[in-house]
């Protein structure tokens, strides 16, 4: 009997191990899907780098914050890497996986800030270069820009294939971001050839080889050019690193508090043009948003994050440059309540039927992706189909702290008759009052539904809200020309925006 005991005992241990043993061959994984990546001691581009990894590395995944993974980089060691640099999946058995990629359809396709047109434009695209896909988000494409960048574009401006992640990785290797602010294509490797054309800061251009004499061979016009290489950003070119340049005593000034990327705009979208030491100071000549800009030298001006800084001296004095949203919202937290969910279906399409519930959820995610590149912590009440009371999602507001409470929402009426937005607020001198005229607002330019108006509403979560809280009726499920709006491609986003730029512009005048 003990003998038995003892096997039993010995066939549950070797299955926990073997069990074990699969978990940790199942766990989380990313392959590298470029050249020459930057490993970095931290989820940030201002971070010092501490290795690099080639196309085809892989390596098990600790944790993820925003847009980057932290890797297991050796016994007791580990890194950063951006999250558009890689492939994530358990341990790849294709050596060269396909990925999703799109290319532009016509010149000068714009590439933004964020998924919306409010965002800055930071680059533009054209026709014969893949970019790698990252994710969609309703009419607008996350993509791969050279130097961990990523940009928006609009899905319609851009045809979707697959391609091997190898040669994907080899076209981001042979291109090249303009860092000045102009810069003239020649015929020839000479300041005395002929001058094709201009190039304007921030355009990405495909690169042939490097000559001798400081010119960097390009595609120019269907033909090739020659630029100098120091107005260039090549990928995985060691950056200049900037002197210090603090200005006199009445100047606005920076410090660095940590090493830190100078950019061509206020905004991680834009390119890297230098590098600041820690404790480097400089001239402070604008601000946008969540970034200052330093003067570099007489002639060249820079952007810092100001949360990498200490400043000295009054920001009030200086002008606002250049409208930006990337970082705008820093420090903000919003909670997006999709109305109803699980057994709650909410209102019914007489028509289609559609479930609000899932209009909701629909319109919450939308929204949130729009707002967290704004630098805002966004939270949803629920992030799928399941039930949550009214009680959770108002304590859920109040937990986080949140500065908005936005309740998702399609309206019914006895009179089918009936149609457009309409926003609640509860108190009539308040903050909410406020947002719930803006966004109705908002969100009538954009839906292009009769305005409803923003009303009184003795709502719970308004009503027992110690956040700013406002609900928000998109449109009627009972009437048939709206219910059928919801079904078409553009409705989501569109409400999406509007509610978008009501809440970016309520947050921004607080």
């Amino acid at each position: 009997m003990k003998n038995r005991n003892r096997l039993i005992v010995l066939v549950l241990l070797f299955s926990l191990i073997f069990s074990l043993a699969a978990f940790a061959e199942e766990g989380r994984f990313v392959k590298v899907t470029a050249y020459d990546v930057n490993i970095r001691t931290g989820a940030g581009t201002e971070t010092a780098v501490i290795g690099t990894a080639d196309f085809g590395d892989s390596y098990e995944v600790i944790s993820v914050s925003n847009d980057w993974y932290q890797v297991r980089t050796g016994k007791g060691e580990s890194g950063w890497i951006h999250a558009s640099l890689v492939k994530e999946g358990t341990r790849f058995a294709a050596s060269n996986p396909t990925i999703p990629v799109v290319e532009a359809k016509e010149a000068h396709v714009n590439v933004r800030g964020g998924a919306s047109t409010s965002y800055e434009i930071v680059t533009t695209i054209g026709p014969g270069t893949l970019y790698p896909l990252l994710q969609h988000n309703g009419d607008w494409m996350q993509i791969r820009l050279p130097d961990e960048r990523t940009g928006w574009v609009a899905s319609w401006l851009v045809t979707e294939s697959q391609n091997k992640a190898k040669s994907a990785a080899k076209t981001q290797q042979s291109q090249a971001t303009v860092v000045a602010k102009e810069l003239n294509v020649r015929e020839a490797p000479s300041l005395e050839a002929k001058v094709l054309g201009i190039l304007q800061q921030n355009e990405i251009v495909p690169v042939h080889a490097e000559k001798a004499g400081g010119w960097t061979e390009i595609t120019y016009g269907g033909g090739t050019g020659y630029v100098a290489t120091e107005y260039l950003r090549l990928p995985g070119q060691a950056l200049p690193q900037a002197e210090s340049r603090p200005g006199d005593a009445a100047a606005v000034q920076v410090k660095l508090k940590e090493p830190a990327n100078l950019r061509t705009g206020p905004g991680t979208n834009f390119p890297v043009l230098t590098a600041g030491r820690a404790g480097s100071q400089f001239a402070v000549t604008a601000k946008s948003g969540a970034w200052l800009q330093v003067q570099l030298d007489p002639d060249t001006r820079a952007w810092v994050a100001d949360w990498l800084t200490t400043v000295s001296g009054d920001l009030g004095s200086l002008p606002e440059e250049q409208a930006t949203l990337d970082n705008r919202l820093r420090g903000k937290t919003i909670v997006l309540d999709a109305g109803h969910g699980g057994f709650d279906v909410g209102a019914v399409g007489r028509q289609t039927g559609v479930f609000e519930k899932d209009l909701n959820l629909s319109l919450a995610r939308s929204l949130y992706n729009k707002l967290v590149t704004t630098g805002a912590h966004v939270v949803l009440t629920r992030e799928d189909d399941r039930f949550v009371t009214l009680d959770e999602r108002v304590r859920l507001a109040e937990q986080e702290g949140a500065d908005l409470f936005v309740s998702l929402h399609y309206n019914t009426n006895d009179d089918a008759a009936l149609s457009g937005s309409m926003t609640f607020y509860y108190s009539e001198n308040g903050k909410d009052h406020q947002l719930a005229v803006r966004v109705q607002q908002e969100l009538v330019k954009s839906l292009g539904l009769p305005d409803l108006g923003a009303r009184y509403g003795d709502y719970y979560v308004l009503r027992e809200n110690q956040v700013t809280a406002i609900l928000v009726e998109t449109a009627f499920l009972t009437n048939p020309q709206d219910e059928l709006k919801t079904k078409e491609a553009g409705h989501g986003e569109g409400a999406a925006e509007g509610l978008f730029q009501a809440i970016v512009g309520y947050l921004q005048g607080q």
